[in-house]
């Protein structure tokens, strides 16, 4: 399963993703393709805003720190945490989203 957690006060400022879906096998997961390929556009996104905003990606898990109080990124995690939750609505054995 993967497992996404996400903190939201002011501005979001965490979101970890970890874990593999087991929808299916590995190369023929849609379920780990979706989410990889919106959380990588996340991370190019943040990249290119040069905001202070730290990524550490740990192979199976990924952890986005933001130390800013930038609209921009808000609204990137807004976007992503909402695509994701979209895709737990129709995946929800496969992934699992908290807000801490």
């Amino acid at each position: 399963m993967i497992k996404v957690v996400f903190s939201l006060d002011k501005h979001y400022t965490y979101l970890s993703i970890k874990g593999h879906a087991d929808y299916a096998d590995a190369g023929k997961d849609l379920v780990c393709a979706a989410v990889s390929s919106i959380v990588f556009g996340l991370m190019n996104a943040i990249d290119e805003s040069k905001e202070a905003v730290e990524i550490a990606d740990y192979g199976n898990k990924i952890e986005i720190i933001n130390n800013s109080s930038s609209e921009l990124i808000d609204n990137y995690f807004e976007l992503v945490i909402f695509q994701l939750k979209t895709i737990e609505e129709s995946y929800g054995r496969f992934i699992e989203i908290e807000r801490k």
